[in-house]
């Protein structure tokens, strides 16, 4: 790896020297505290640094008074003591200049530490990219996922708000939505639904789930696509689509059968052709909304936050929500936990890094799920939280859980029933709801029915 890096890396050593002396100095309290848990060991180049902060930190941490023979206590005890070369070194090193706003050193060290991880990561990929042991796209996905850490570093970092802050911070946004210029979150179109949540929140998980055939990629998509229509004057939200089980076409032409209400069987057979201008039209709208699909049959987490990057990156909009089809299908990375372990512990991982990507993004993440069995053999056949397959750790995962339930498919002699509930039966931030839809097999999509609301649970 030294043949591919420079020869001398980014770094500031008097900056890290006189850090250390500023916050190990009588006196430095809180200022010193706040600074520190800013900054990482790894942050630090030379190996005596590195120790004392170490030592440093472990001190705060048990509230234990810094001083010269306390850190020397600390160090010993870590067998570092030796790396600063004994008692005197450490008297030496803490005899530093010593200044007033250690916040401004810790921003120099954290800025020149992000250097040397960037120039680590450039000769990474340059090493295996020559040595081309893995797909170029590997690469870039896994360079995308680096990069995407290595940016979120200072976001992970952020502590304790004052409520002066977290109040400017609220206003603000409330302002702009009572003005009309913010939305309150991504609404899909159903108003009944979309009164009950007020749109899917930002930093929301959202699960959609139902037994197979019951239509939960349907409803996905009529949700992504009203979300991205304009609205009432307001652009569309940008929306991304990971389809794990059915091709970009085949959710190209759902989306068509929907946008223009014709047969899903006569565009897929080519029989549309009475209603071609009406179609073209319809395919002319969606082209223009702000919407996009990815078809990959395997894919990850980490994957679909760097397409998901990657897009922002590219384009002037930022991708908005997102809607993964379906949670059990998608992939754990090479190395994970979840592959050494069940299904429900992959599982769980899986929501998880669902759940914290809608966080560090900041927009609702919708995934869809299959049920247990056991809900077909319950009388009514309703589902319930506890149906949700492979992992309690769902539930705990999602802001909001929503059921679809039909009636099975009819027997050769019954007549078909597309009436249809949307059960929200978790609602972090509000309550729960039964909402009546009509089924639209033909057209791939669902309605709200004339109905009143009812009450859940």
């Amino acid at each position: 790896m030294a043949d591919w890096l420079p020869e001398r890396l980014p770094e500031d050593i008097d900056a890290e020297r006189s850090f250390l002396a500023t916050c190990c100095a009588p006196g430095a309290g809180f200022v010193a505290s706040e600074a520190v848990f800013t900054l990482s060991e790894e942050d630090f180049v030379h190996p005596a640094h590195r120790a004392v902060f170490r030592a440093l930190r472990t001190l705060i941490e048990a509230q234990v008074e810094v001083n010269s023979l306390t850190l020397k206590d600390a160090l010993d005890q870590d067998d570092s003591l030796n790396k600063v070369g004994g008692y005197p070194g450490l008297v030496e090193l803490l005899a530093g200049e010593d200044v007033e706003r250690p916040q401004v050193l810790a921003d120099v060290i954290r800025r020149k530490a992000k250097f040397r991880r960037l120039v680590h990561l450039g000769a990474q990929l340059v090493r295996q990219a020559a040595e081309e042991d893995e797909a170029p796209e590997v690469l870039v996905d896994q360079t995308a996922q680096s990069l995407f850490h290595l940016a979120q570093g200072d976001a992970k970092a952020k502590g304790l708000m004052s409520i002066q802050a977290v109040a400017d911070d609220a206003m603000e946004h409330l302002a702009e939505r009572m003005q009309g210029r913010l939305s309150p979150g991504v609404r899909v179109g159903f108003s009944r639904f979309d009164e009950l949540t007020q749109g899917f929140q930002p930093g929301n998980l959202i699960v959609l789930a139902a037994r197979p055939g019951i239509g939960k990629t349907a409803l996905a998509l009529n949700w992504v696509l009203r979300a991205a229509q304009e609205r009432d004057g307001r652009p569309g939200h940008c929306g991304a689509f990971f389809s794990l089980e059915m091709s970009h076409e085949e959710v190209f032409l759902r989306l068509l059968a929907a946008q223009s209400q014709t047969n899903m069987k006569d565009l897929q057979s080519g029989r549309a052709t009475d209603r071609l201008d009406h179609v073209m039209r319809c395919r002319d709208e969606l082209v223009q909304m702000p919407l996009y699909i990815c078809d990959r049959a395997s894919i990850t987490v980490p994957q679909i936050q760097n397409m998901v990057v990657k897009q922002g990156s590219q384009s002037n909009r930022r991708v908005e929500f997102v809607i993964v089809d379906y949670l059990q299908l998608i992939s754990s990375p090479e190395g994970s936990r979840g592959l050494k372990q069940n299904e429900a512990v992959r599982i769980g991982e899986i929501s998880r890094g669902l759940k914290i990507m809608a966080k560090e993004f900041g927009i609702p993440v919708v995934v869809l799920s299959q049920l247990n069995r056991e809900v077909e053999h319950r009388t009514g056949g309703r589902p319930q939280l506890s149906d949700l397959r492979d992992s309690g750790a769902i539930e705990q995962d999602a802001d909001m859980v929503a059921f679809i339930h039909r009636k099975m498919i009819p027997s050769a002699n019954e007549e078909p029933d597309n009436s249809a509930e949307l059960i929200v039966a978790k609602h972090r931030n509000g309550p729960t709801a039964i909402i009546q839809l009509h089924f639209q097999g033909e057209h791939a999509m669902y309605r709200e029915m004339v109905r009143e609301t009812a009450s859940y649970g």
